[in-house]
């Protein structure tokens, strides 16, 4: 518990440390915060992926921790972004009750 409670309040103190800075930068600073474009992402995936599967090609250890991963994130990957989007949308309406 005691592992648990110090993970929760280190993740919640650097979340709350980075909205404080991003929030300074923003309102004093003149920062403008830009969405990451949105074909950046598709875009990323294949490169990434395309280096990966060089490697792979190329080391049979790296092939085998690579396809670990694959297979991780096939079960993993779409119920962690589901989550996290729900998250973010609950987070948005929370913030734009604040503008």
């Amino acid at each position: 518990m005691a592992a648990n409670a110090s993970l929760s309040k280190s993740l919640s103190y650097r979340i709350y440390e980075n909205g404080k800075a991003l929030k300074d930068l923003t309102d004093n600073h003149g920062v403008i915060l830009e969405d990451t474009p949105a074909d950046y992402f598709t875009e990323y995936s294949a490169a990434a992926n395309k280096a990966l599967e060089t490697a792979a090609a190329e080391n049979a250890f790296f092939a085998e921790v690579w396809q670990s991963q694959k297979d991780f994130a096939e079960i993993a990957v779409p119920f962690w972004s589901g989550a996290q989007t729900s998250n973010a949308n609950l987070g948005r309406a929370f913030a734009d009750t604040l503008k």
